[in-house]
């Protein structure tokens, strides 16, 4: 499994344990970033510059830290 698709579960688990809404979490962070979260499998490729962007908008929506 690659970072991005590590960043993901990381970004699931924190919706849980916040009590969050996960969609709607991982909608505006995919709006955000421009990265589909739904398309992000075990299997997919790492980009640097995809799992910076998904970084930033958790912290810059939702002060998430993945």
């Amino acid at each position: 499994m690659g970072a991005l698709y590590d960043t993901k579960v990381a970004l699931e688990r924190a919706c849980a344990e916040r009590k969050l809404n996960p969609a709607e979490v991982k909608g505006s962070i995919s709006l955000r970033a421009g990265v589909l979260l739904a398309l992000v499998n075990p299997d997919t490729p790492d980009d640097p510059v995809k799992l910076e962007k998904l970084r930033a908008a958790a912290r810059a929506l939702f002060k998430l830290e993945i």
